[in-house]
């Protein structure tokens, strides 16, 4: 009898902690609902931007490729939301950021034709490898970030042309 109540409270034990378990499980999975049924009703949704490059003169180098999301890292040149280093091999390419959350953006892109991994300009100044930016902006010298961001609510493809 000492050994069956033993065997039973034993059975017990393991019963409450069977009960503990499937309750912690479902709990995490409660958890797990929730979270999902938050991120659906904010509206966190996650885009694509593609980038089609194109007018590039000379089929050696890199294309350095840099998407900012603010203003102020945008004119720092640091920071950048994502980046992407492409080896030029023709005189145009595509390139996908992935994961991008509601926002303004701009590109900045230079053909790093020497890799060098900088800009090379002539004694003025003046860009000697082709660089551009989103909204093709800047004319007339580097474009600001209102030039040249826009607005991503949903995919999205923009073409840039290398100058």
């Amino acid at each position: 009898m000492k050994h069956m109540n033993s065997a039973m409270t034993t059975l017990a034990r393991q019963a409450n902690k069977t009960k503990r378990t499937l309750s912690a499980i479902r709990g995490a999975g409660l958890a797990c609902l929730l979270l999902s049924a938050a991120s659906i009703s904010t509206g966190i949704q996650a885009h694509t931007l593609t980038v089609d490059i194109d007018n590039i003169q000379v089929q050696t180098g890199a294309l350095m490729v840099e998407l900012y999301a603010n203003a102020e890292d945008y004119a720092a040149g640091h920071n950048p939301s994502a980046s992407m280093i492409k080896p030029v091999t023709k005189t145009e390419h595509r390139l996908v950021f992935s994961d991008l959350a509601d926002g303004q953006y701009a590109v900045k892109v230079f053909h790093d034709e020497n890799g060098n991994h900088s800009l090379d300009t002539n004694m003025l100044g003046v860009p000697s490898e082709g660089y551009s930016f989103s909204n093709n902006a800047g004319s007339f010298g580097p474009a600001s970030f209102k030039d040249a961001s826009f607005s991503l609510q949903a995919d999205a493809q923009i073409t840039i042309h290398i100058r």
